[in-house]
């Protein structure tokens, strides 16, 4: 059976750290050439630079030695080693340049690789999600993880990745070269990290859940701004603009809420990092002043060291900088394995079915969208191979849940549906749905042309056969008179034609097909009477010697259907041809004599 729908509230707890990186380094694993050989730019970009200083501080060293010299009539200074120092520094500074610029290189090929795996992930996840999954999320969240939360990652990705590891081979480098000069300042200036590191710790702790929070409201945001451009013309027609402006506001401030205290919270890092890497360059001066007097080093040390320090702190600065796109990384990271790791819609069977030779049975079947409310209430028809079965019943009744049981989009509670006597359970979902042709209530098209959206029924039909089915429903007249004709191009709503025009190509779609099962559902409740009723006669042909099942508030569309059942609460409450239900003076009588006199009128 099909999970049930769970309803999802926005997350307030934090992210779960171990788990946000684990799911970053599955991602990663799968280029671990291109990740080594990142790291090892990366290494040998940050040592390169790191040994320069050393060659910087004895050039200042010559320099004021050979100044001292001077002045003192003593020697002259040393041109010949000061310019070799110096070239060797150009050397080693170009040299830091190329392999940084190999690692970004690297970095790069594995982020994008990754984000384009990531989408064919989510992709093929939306496509292969149950029913009641697709309808539980909303659109304009979904993609919003497609798009947002997987450039965030990238972005987080690229960005952390490079900076962290340049910032922990600069610091264990650096640590190495302060030692060489003089341990004590050394000592000095390491004590200060572990108090940098816990000032991070807090504040990241604090702010992390806030990350969250912003790309949740983020998503619910973009599907309400989708949900505001697709229904514009509802809002317009309406006057509901204030009340849509006001709930955008509502979350839009509730996005603002969160996104500022995650900004502000996480952006304390940089000023009390700065704090205290000011304080460490007045111990050092202070303790360096003592140790030249001293004459235990030299003032080149002095100068080298600094920039040790300078290199020390810059790391950690660049950790706390980064760390916005490593909690907002891991925030998307989150968002999107919570996608992927949705199950999947099942499918145990391999059975295929290719044709029915008897028909459809429905036995004793219910079904409830959640569990504590029963739709369909043990359900029993039967219908043979070729027979028209009309459906109808008041709005809510479950005329529309019986074909979705049908199709297997949903699974049902008891009871059992049979095609020629064989549970369809036992067959596989996608050869029992290629038996399937379906016209909607609600005609769907693609942003494409005409002719392709017809030819999406059978993408083996040829262009004669795409233009007759046009023919049949009557919808080859008024494609003609576009400009485009069959290449005109529908937009993205399919709003540039007539909500009727529309309904047409999808029943020409139905026809190219050649399915063995139609369903009908409210197929012409879109059109015109008149052409109602040339749809009709298009209708009545494509369904000669094919199962149909319809569902139709217009009782006068179905009087030829071999068996009408009428539904109410999910039960049938009457059932037989046009001519047996008039003749019981129930439901159906009382309703299609209201139709006839509302038509009359």
């Amino acid at each position: 059976m099909s999970p049930r729908p769970i309803r999802r509230k926005p997350p307030e707890k934090p992210v779960d750290n171990r788990k946000a990186i684990r799911n970053i380094m599955s991602l990663l694993k799968d280029h671990k050439f291109r990740l080594i050989l990142t790291v090892m730019c990366a290494i040998l970009s940050t040592a390169f630079t790191i040994i320069a200083p050393l060659f910087i501080g004895e050039a200042t060293t010559i320099i004021y030695d050979g100044i001292s010299n001077i002045v003192r009539n003593t020697g002259t200074l040393d041109i010949t080693g000061l310019i070799n120092l110096l070239v060797m520094v150009v050397i080693l500074y170009v040299v830091s340049a190329v392999f940084s610029y190999l690692q970004s290189y690297f970095l790069i090929k594995i982020t994008t690789k990754i984000s384009y795996d990531l989408r064919e992930r989510l992709m093929d996840k939306i496509l292969s999600l149950p029913m009641n999954m697709v309808e539980e999320n909303k659109r304009g969240d979904i993609l919003s993880r497609i798009t947002n939360d997987i450039d965030s990652l990238q972005n987080g990705i690229t960005q952390s990745f490079i900076q962290l590891t340049t910032a922990v081979i600069t610091l264990v480098g650096v640590f190495i070269m302060m030692l060489s000069i003089n341990i004590w300042m050394t000592l000095a200036t390491v004590i200060l990290i572990p108090i940098a590191f816990l000032v991070i710790r807090i504040i990241t702790k604090y702010s992390q859940s806030y990350f969250l929070k912003q790309i949740v409201h983020k998503g619910s945001l973009n599907g309400q701004i989708e949900e505001t451009f697709t229904g514009h013309d509802i809002i317009r027609a309406y006057n509901q603009e204030e009340l849509s402006m006001e709930k955008f506001e509502r979350d839009n401030e509730m996005w603002f809420d969160q996104e500022w205290k995650s900004q502000f919270y996480s952006s304390l890092n940089g000023p009390l990092m700065n704090f205290i890497s000011n304080f460490t360059y007045v111990v050092i001066a202070v303790l360096g002043a003592v140790f030249v007097l001293q004459r235990a080093i030299t003032v080149g040390d002095i100068l080298a060291f600094f920039q040790y320090v300078q290199s020390f702190t810059r790391p950690i600065q660049q950790i706390t900088r980064v760390m916005n796109q490593i909690q907002t990384a891991m925030a998307a990271s989150e968002r999107i394995f919570e996608f992927l790791d949705y199950g999947d819609e099942e499918n145990p069977s391999a059975k295929e079915i290719t044709d029915i030779s008897e028909g459809i049975t429905f036995e004793n079947v219910s079904f409830g969208y959640t569990p504590d409310e029963t739709i369909i209430k043990d359900l029993t028809f039967s219908v043979k191979k070729g027979e028209k079965i009309a459906i109808v019943g008041e709005t809510g009744a479950g005329k529309t849940t019986i074909v979705k049981l049908l199709m297997r989009f949903y699974d049902i509670d008891s009871g059992s549906i049979k095609i020629d006597g064989i549970d369809i359970t036992e067959y596989d979902k996608h050869s029992l749905r290629s038996l399937i042709g379906m016209v909607l209530q609600d005609s769907w098209l693609f942003s494409d042309t005409i002719e392709s959206n017809i030819h999406y029924g059978n993408l083996d039909a040829t262009e004669a056969e795409i233009v007759d089915a046009s023919r049949q429903v009557y919808a080859d007249n008024f494609i003609k008179q576009l400009p485009q004709g069959y290449e005109t191009e529908l937009n993205e709503d399919s709003d540039n034609i007539s909500h009727g025009q529309k309904q047409l190509l999808t029943i020409a779609r139905t026809i190219i097909s050649t399915k063995e099962v139609l369903i009908l559902d409210e197929a012409t409740s879109s059109v015109d009477t008149r052409t109602e009723k040339l749809i009709q006669k298009a209708m009545d042909r494509l369904m000669e010697n094919k199962t149909s099942f319809i569902i139709a508030h217009r009782l006068s569309t179905i009087r030829n259907a071999d068996k009408i059942i009428v539904i109410e609460d999910g039960e049938i409450i009457e059932q037989g041809n046009h001519e047996e239900l008039l003749a019981q003076k129930g439901y159906y009588y009382n309703t299609l004599k209201a139709q006839l006199k509302e038509n009359d009128l």
